[in-house]
């Protein structure tokens, strides 16, 4: 990776539920971070891009802005380049989000603009476990479900900047489940997401006829019923991990990595259940790449989108 001379950068990593802004050095160093709730009410997105330029103004407080190269941000997607934000994602309630030409007029600074889970993979190419490999995989299992790849040292983009969607590749076809992208059932995040999960649970105990007296709000609330060894909630586990385990088999054939690493808070805080599970059932079809959870913790996004900055 090329670095510039200026050997700070602003990061930004725009998530569903959390915003985070960070201060990063050349060596992938945050210096200063803050995080907050995505904000989900106002007139319309540009809430979000205010609320982003106010912790930019906190984080560079005694920093000049001479000393740094640029702003990189990490967005949900799907995102429109050409307006330069995310467009009707389906885990936030605007259809637009104004972020390349507000940022970039506010502090006068070039701005990175990437897929989260494509920032996320940059960070594992430059600062993580992929920094001597050309190819690899990075995936996210959070609110949403998302991905990246770096395939001959490259990151796939495609031809409007959203490849790797893999959330929204279909890996079931027995439950019915509409995505929250309201665009198809059957897709990776209907089932696996931590929005989806309860939702799954309910789908799962009705088709299989099983008989419990409890329901749950979010997916934290099923893990911890797995971890006080509930049966039921065990069984239902494996068969998420059958889910899990044919979309990393999917993303194994697609891009032949040599490593896919997992991260987003679902796999972040429950990474027995998730690596577990897929090695038990991924397809070998071609040789396995190597798989565990992201070692960069909920900060890639922060990590990636800095080294796009630099690079820019």
């Amino acid at each position: 990776m090329a670095i510039l001379s200026k050997k700070l950068a602003i990061a930004v990593d725009l998530g569903a539920t959390n915003l985070r802004v960070a201060l990063v050095s050349h060596t992938g160093k945050i210096l200063k971070k803050l995080k907050e709730k995505t904000a989900k009410t106002g007139k319309d997105g540009s809430v979000v891009t205010n609320q982003i330029i106010r912790l930019i103004h906190e984080v560079t407080k005694n920093t000049s802005l001479k000393k740094i190269a640029g702003i990189g941000i990490a967005s949900i997607g799907p995102l429109d380049y050409k307006r330069g934000g995310p467009v009707h994602s389906p885990n936030i309630p605007f259809p637009f989000i104004p972020l390349i030409q507000p940022i970039q007029k506010a502090f006068s600074l070039s701005v990175a603009l990437n897929n989260d889970a494509n920032a996320a993979a940059l960070a594992e190419r430059y600062f993580g476990a992929g920094k001597h490999l050309k190819n690899l995989a990075y995936i996210t299992i959070s609110t949403g479900i998302g991905g990246g790849a770096i395939v001959d040292g490259n990151l796939l983009l495609g031809k409007g900047g959203n490849a790797a969607e893999i959330g929204h590749m279909i890996v079931d076809t027995s439950y019915d489940l509409l995505c929250t992208c309201k665009k198809g059932v059957g897709h990776w995040e209907a089932l696996a997401s931590g929005t989806n999960i309860p939702r799954f649970f309910q789908a799962w105990a009705q088709k299989n006829k099983k008989s419990q007296s409890f329901s749950f709000a979010t997916a934290k609330d099923v893990f911890a019923q797995a971890n006080k060894r509930k049966p039921i909630i065990l069984e239902f586990l494996d068969d998420l991990a059958k889910v899990n385990a044919t979309a990393i088999s999917n993303i194994i054939v697609a891009y032949d990595p040599e490593l896919i690493t997992i991260g987003g808070s679902v796999a972040l805080n429950n990474p027995n259940f998730t690596i577990n599970g897929i090695n038990k059932y991924v397809n070998h079809y071609l040789k396995l790449p190597k798989i565990q959870i992201t070692k960069l913790g909920e900060d890639i996004g922060l990590l990636g989108t800095a080294a796009a900055a630099f690079q820019k």
